[in-house]
């Protein structure tokens, strides 16, 4: 006979903040009520008090879970170009198919939304975002560094400059809904020419 793992109170919270997430994401912030995600994942109000004080306290561990979640996969992303440049291509390229998706996009606009009116959430987002983000393409830069391959002062300030200059015209008009967004091709386009430049701007530069 197959035993049945009991929840644990753990496997509850982590139960109720990914259906938080997801109606967060459908509905907008005002649009979900703490009944809206007790009716979806069942249970008593008094559990869910328990967890979370307040639909704020719970948006905000949304928020950082999403954020999570998306960014898993970069941690464990490991380019294999012949260079250092088909790396950062890569990475790019790599972070333009999760902040790009449309979920990314519709997280990011309900955090822009929300942050002055909900304590700690832009840090918890900065934080388990970009900030998560930066620290992959940093640890890249720094290696390359160790490796005498580039020549930058702040690995992680790099890196994030490095980020907006790959994707930060097309984030931005998807964020802003522009009457015209940048194609595959022209997302492939930007993160290739970005490199390429930066590249250009940390080069050895050789002793006379």
């Amino acid at each position: 006979m197959t035993s049945v793992r009991r929840m644990t109170a753990t496997d509850r919270r982590q139960r109720i903040v990914r259906a938080a997430g997801e109606l967060f994401i459908v509905r907008g912030y005002t649009g979900v009520s703490m009944e809206d995600v007790l009716a979806a994942v069942g249970g008593s109000k008094a559990t869910l008090y328990r967890y979370f004080a307040d639909k704020s306290a719970l948006f905000r561990a949304a928020v950082e879970a999403l954020c999570d979640e998306w960014s898993r996969p970069l941690h464990a992303f490991a380019p294999d170009g012949e260079s250092l440049a088909d790396n950062l291509v890569a990475l790019g390229e790599h972070f333009a198919s999760i902040v790009l998706s449309p979920q990314a996009v519709a997280l990011h606009r309900l955090v822009t939304a929300e942050a002055e009116r909900i304590p700690g959430l832009g840090a918890v987002f900065a934080e388990h975002g970009p900030a998560a983000g930066h620290a992959v393409i940093g640890r890249c830069l720094r290696q390359a560094c160790d490796d005498g391959l580039i020549e930058v002062t702040d690995p992680l300030r790099a890196a994030a400059q490095l980020y907006q200059a790959m994707l930060g015209d097309a984030q931005m008009r998807l964020l802003t809904d522009a009457p015209r967004k940048l194609t595959e091709a022209e997302v492939h386009a930007s993160v290739v020419e970005a490199v390429r430049v930066f590249l250009r701007g940390v080069a050895v530069r050789a002793t006379e």
